[in-house]
């Protein structure tokens, strides 16, 4: 009986540890869960894009994002000249969205980067590039 006193403890905490691991699983599964429903409901736009103190926004004036469930990212061209398919991802727990447009001429190729979340909401996005040594700054808007 007394080795069973000894057993009883450790097996609780045991039991606790990897509860607590299952918890820190559920609270990321749906913290990514909140962020692919956030960017997949919905066209985004540009609303304001500077890089080096330059304002660039007009340059992606003709297109909206469509952000996919499965991890690619449509920029369609409003005045219907296409579309180029790039990839993008998520991170709740760094608040990063990575963003590639492989092949992509400018303005989509500046999207390239790996970008920190400053502030969102379900309709609004700004970030900067998580690499420090580039400057710049994006805000996202939900379209209407």
């Amino acid at each position: 009986m007394e080795k069973l006193r000894f057993w009883y403890p450790l097996a609780f905490f045991l039991l606790v540890l990897s509860g607590g691991i299952q918890c820190k699983k559920i609270k990321e599964d749906i913290a990514r869960k909140f962020i692919i429903d956030a960017m997949t409901n919905g066209r985004w736009l540009v609303q304001v894009f500077k890089e080096n103190d330059e304002d660039i926004t007009e340059d992606f004036s003709d297109y909206e994002f469509q952000f996919e469930r499965d991890g690619t990212v449509l920029a369609i061209k409003r005045s219907g000249q296409g579309q180029v398919t790039g990839n993008w991802e998520g991170d709740a727990n760094e608040l990063t969205i990575y963003s590639n447009f492989s092949g992509a001429g400018e303005p989509l190729l500046r999207l390239n980067d790996t970008w920190k979340i400053t502030n969102n909401t379900m309709k609004l996005v700004e970030a900067e590039p998580f690499n420090s040594v580039r400057v710049a700054y994006l805000k996202l808007v939900k379209k209407e």
